[in-house]
């Protein structure tokens, strides 16, 4: 049996399960002050870090399947709704733990750190995302305005990657990681565009002379 095979017989169902355990896990933890002296902290930290790495793989999907022809194709609405919820668990822990709910709080916290603003941006793009991620979207919407729509992804991991360095007080093997990793995937889009593959025909037919 080949890895694509095995991976098609493996329901969407179960990795939702196995990816989302995770959430109530580590809240259990928190609760119980497992997760060393700043549970809190810690907590919505893990959650906001997940969301990233679950972003960064479903952005590698398209790019391992050309790569490597292994086909996670049938698992990426699952991988990025699932980073989603990690997102929403991350600005949950925030919001009800962290500043309690108060409006002054967080009016105060977009003002003085930065990294707060490049993450509700971050958020607010992955919004639209969400909503369109079921069949009813893709069939009210056509193909061209839904692909538009989750281009938008692109920015909202750029704009992870701004808030993970912002918030992190030390470039530790992971930042470096993830941003190695978004770069990558960047520039391999871009290589897929229609004005990068037109400068490049331009460019060898000018060398070619």
């Amino acid at each position: 049996m080949t890895l694509n095979t095995l991976l098609r017989s493996l329901p969407v169902s179960f990795l939702y399960c196995v990816l989302t355990i995770p959430i109530p896990l580590y809240f259990y933890l928190g609760t119980v002050n497992q997760l060393g002296p700043d549970p809190l902290r810690y907590l919505e930290h893990k959650y906001g870090e997940l969301g990233l790495i679950l972003l960064l793989v479903t952005l590698s999907i398209s790019p391992i399947l050309k790569y490597t022809k292994i086909n996670l194709v049938k698992f990426r609405r699952c991988i990025g709704l699932v980073a989603f919820y990690y997102i929403i668990s991350h600005i949950c822990v925030y919001v009800f733990f962290d500043i309690g709910l108060s409006m002054d709080i967080l009016i105060s916290d977009l003002k003085k750190r930065y990294y707060i603003i490049a993450g509700l941006f971050a958020f607010i793009t992955l919004i639209p995302l969400a909503i369109t991620s079921n069949n009813f979207a893709v069939r009210k919407l056509n193909f061209k305005t839904w692909k538009k729509i989750h281009s938008l992804i692109y920015i909202a991991i750029v704009s992870s990657i701004f808030h993970f360095i912002l918030m992190s007080k030390t470039w530790t093997g992971e930042l470096y990681f993830y941003m190695a990793v978004t770069v990558i995937i960047l520039i391999l889009k871009i290589r897929e565009t229609t004005i990068y593959k037109k400068l490049s025909t331009y460019s060898k037919a000018d060398i070619s002379k």
